[in-house]
């Protein structure tokens, strides 16, 4: 007796990572008071003074100035930026700006695609490490075609600061998309 067997093979998806690259400053703006980094195709020149909440970014193909971003109004000392991008795509960037004084008071997430940026909103978490550092520090991002998942480190601890409350890092995560954040865990 002969058996035919109708096997079905699927493949897994499999999204990209972006990871953080790490990016140190290229270099210092003579008489000027930004500090410049280059990462992917863009350039981000962002405001070095003490109390500087300012940046804009260019874009490195064109040289056209493509984002300008200012909240000189806050409190807060200054922007600190961390990159993420998957392995050999210069054509998105996830920039997140950690809004910064004696600690992290949350972070801006932005999207860089093919020389345009998108602002999806700001995360009013930090990572309760001792000092309250920058989401960015403790997360990675997840590429789900034209939206991403921000994940963290599991045994992280991140605080709300809206609502003070402490959630370990494999009980949370973000969907990201062009125009808002939203926690899907």
């Amino acid at each position: 007796m002969l058996m035919l067997l109708n096997l079905s093979i699927t493949q897994a998806q499999v999204y990209p990572i972006l990871t953080d690259q790490n990016v140190v400053p290229s270099k210092r703006q003579p008489r000027k008071s930004f500090t410049m980094y280059e990462v992917g195709n863009i350039q981000l020149f962002n405001g070095a003074e003490k109390e500087s909440k300012y940046f804009y970014i260019l874009d490195e193909k064109t040289g056209n100035q493509i984002f300008e971003y200012d909240q000189r109004e806050l409190k807060a000392r200054r922007y600190t930026p961390r990159f993420f991008k998957a392995e050999g795509n210069d054509e998105t960037l996830i920039l997140v700006m950690s809004l910064e004084g004696d600690y992290s008071w949350g972070v801006h997430i932005f999207i860089i695609e093919n020389g345009k940026v998108s602002h999806p909103g700001f995360l009013a978490y930090g990572v309760d490490n001792f000092n309250f550092a920058s989401l960015g520090l403790h997360g990675q991002f997840e590429q789900h075609g034209d939206w991403f998942v921000m994940f963290f480190q599991e045994d992280s601890r991140l605080i709300n600061y809206d609502t003070d409350d402490l959630i370990l890092g494999k009980d949370i995560e973000f969907k990201v998309e062009k125009d808002k954040i939203t926690r899907i865990k």
